[in-house]
């Protein structure tokens, strides 16, 4: 940790968390704070935010990532307690404004963007459940873009139902699990994604199988031993994917090893072959005599492809 990053950056990262979630100046008359209207983004009557801020389209202003939204408050929430002082400093009062505009956020997108046709809902929610769209609608379990005059399900760069649901999960983070809850998750991702996971692309599928994870953590352990990271959004890494999933409730660690080692030796099998002896590497299995493992520091023994390439080293003979 950078212990003096607060004292050299702290004045930027508060503009911009300012131009979000500042909490006062609600009519522009304080000088200090001239520049940074309350709360820019959100609408007080509709309990979220419109991601065109003060500039509307021709639906009205609208926002697609609700997801993003709601991470955008969480990284103010966070910023905040990070710069929180005493009781009496002012940046106090605005840890609390931004867990308020968080929760709004939060239930803004559950009650307008994920949706559930009647067929999901049980007798014990159906009464106190808001019925805010048609049940036709309701069928496609996420809204994409909502604008004060319309609800599609479509996105700005495409109408697939992954864009839709995946614009509105991405980023992953701590705060994904409140956002979505296990309830909602078994109905949309048994209805939408289970059906395309096999097909769907790379850029797309850590964010699916992060999805997943949160009603069949170990099932989503499985899948994510297929993800390549650098194929992946630049926003989410293998590695990212695999802390979210052993860290959802329901992981069980031993029968996804298990699942994850057998699924490894059917691919050694199906594809094994002598290594290709043309390829600059070497043919042993340590580490410090494969020049593309010493380069990176890496002790241990390599775990080479059928082309002799050394891709990963581990702490134990493979």
């Amino acid at each position: 940790m950078n212990s003096t990053f607060v004292t050299e950056y702290g004045d930027h990262v508060d503009a911009l968390m300012y131009d979000i979630a500042h909490n006062g100046n609600g009519n522009s008359q304080s000088l200090d704070s001239v520049f940074f209207p309350l709360a820019r983004h959100k609408s007080w009557y509709d309990g979220h935010s419109f991601a065109t801020g003060l500039f509307p389209f021709g639906n009205g202003k609208s926002q697609e990532s609700s997801s993003e939204a709601v991470n955008a408050y969480y990284g103010a929430y966070l910023w905040s307690m990070v710069r929180e002082g005493a009781q009496d400093d002012p940046l106090f009062e605005l840890t609390d404004f931004a867990r308020l505009l968080l929760a709004m956020e939060i239930q803004g997108a559950r009650t307008y963007w994920h949706m559930l046709p009647p067929s999901d809902v049980s007798n014990k929610t159906a009464s106190t459940r808001p019925v805010v769209y048609n049940p036709t609608f309701e069928k496609n379990y996420m809204v994409g873009n909502l604008g004060m005059m319309d609800a599609v399900c479509s996105t700005w760069f495409g109408t697939a139902s992954l864009y839709v649901h995946m614009i509105n999960f991405m980023p992953v983070t701590a705060i994904t699990s409140v956002l979505f809850n296990q309830t909602y998750v078994e109905k949309e991702f048994d209805a939408v994604l289970a059906p395309i996971l096999a097909d769907v692309e790379m850029a797309w599928r850590g964010y699916v199988i992060s999805d997943q994870a949160i009603i069949n953590p170990t099932s989503a352990w499985t899948e994510a031993q297929k993800l390549v990271s650098y194929e992946l959004d630049s926003a989410i890494s293998k590695s990212q994917v695999l802390y979210w999933i052993s860290t959802r409730p329901g992981f069980n660690t031993s029968t996804a090893v298990e699942k994850s080692n057998s699924t490894k030796a059917s691919n050694t099998t199906s594809t094994s072959r002598p290594a290709d002896t043309s390829k600059p590497y070497s043919q042993s299995t340590r580490c410090k005599d494969n020049k593309e493992c010493s380069k990176l520091g890496l002790t241990g023994f390599c775990c080479p492809t059928s082309g002799g390439k050394f891709l990963g080293c581990c702490s134990k003979k493979q």
